[in-house]
């Protein structure tokens, strides 16, 4: 943040709505946008209980990294890449799950993964009546994801582990909401109505059996849970 603003200290001023009349698009042709999210998050877990389940004993991790640049071709119109890497490990040493009559367990169970993708992007800016401080923008994301994993447990005998690797083919819509910090600096909100995917999986099982599968999927609603929240930095 303090390297972004001493780095806008010296750009060319912009007006973002301080002044009463401004003709100036939201973002002019020309810019550059550069931005992201990050996010991390970490848990521990020591003779928990959820639910019906007890005795939960683990830990693990999730990592996801997302930059992005864009360019605009036009005012409020822009095209760019967004890339992607996520990285997520479970540990389960124990768990004990019990309902009615029926009563399960887990132990030593492990498992690790992590995914690259790489989306086209198509962004248009919506202001709100005029104003150069917030607006609404849309993306439109089309690419795919490659995404290698493993996981391992015991079996009555020996361990037994599988190793597995997803391709995906993505097409999505992102809308949400934009708002300048300073002239240049903004912070971005948005969340996924609309995607279609189209994926498949190779699995090895011991390092003996293959196995495969593929699907294919659309949706059409507000996912709370792909809510996304960043900063861009506007630059000529």
């Amino acid at each position: 943040m303090l390297v972004l603003g001493a780095l806008s200290a010296e750009a060319q001023h912009y007006d973002r709505g301080y002044s009463s009349v401004s003709s100036s698009p939201f973002v002019e042709k020309g810019t550059w946008v550069l931005g992201g999210t990050a996010r991390y998050s970490q848990h521990i877990n020591k003779d928990f209980s959820l639910a019906v389940i007890d005795g939960i004993n683990s830990e693990g991790f999730n990592l996801s990294v997302n930059p992005k640049m864009i360019y605009m071709l036009k005012d409020n119109i822009g095209v760019g890449l967004r890339l992607s890497y996520d990285r997520g490990m479970l540990d389960l040493t124990s768990a004990d799950l019990s309902v009615s009559d029926i009563s399960m367990s887990a132990r030593d169970c492990y498992q690790i993964n992590h995914k690259f993708s790489a989306h086209a992007v198509y962004r248009a800016y919506i202001p709100f009546a005029g104003s150069k401080r917030i607006a609404m923008f849309a993306d439109l994301m089309l690419g795919g994801s490659f995404k290698q994993g493993k996981a391992f447990y015991p079996g009555k005998e020996y361990i037994i582990g599988t190793y597995e690797e997803k391709y995906a083919l993505e097409l999505a819509v992102d809308p949400g909401i934009i708002a300048f910090l300073t002239d240049r600096l903004a912070v971005e909100l948005n969340v996924g109505i609309f995607g279609v995917s189209y994926g498949w999986t190779d699995q090895v099982h011991n390092q003996v059996m293959n196995g495969s599968s593929d699907s294919t999927s659309a949706g059409f609603m507000v996912n709370l849970l792909s809510l996304g929240v960043g900063l861009s930095y506007y630059f000529l």
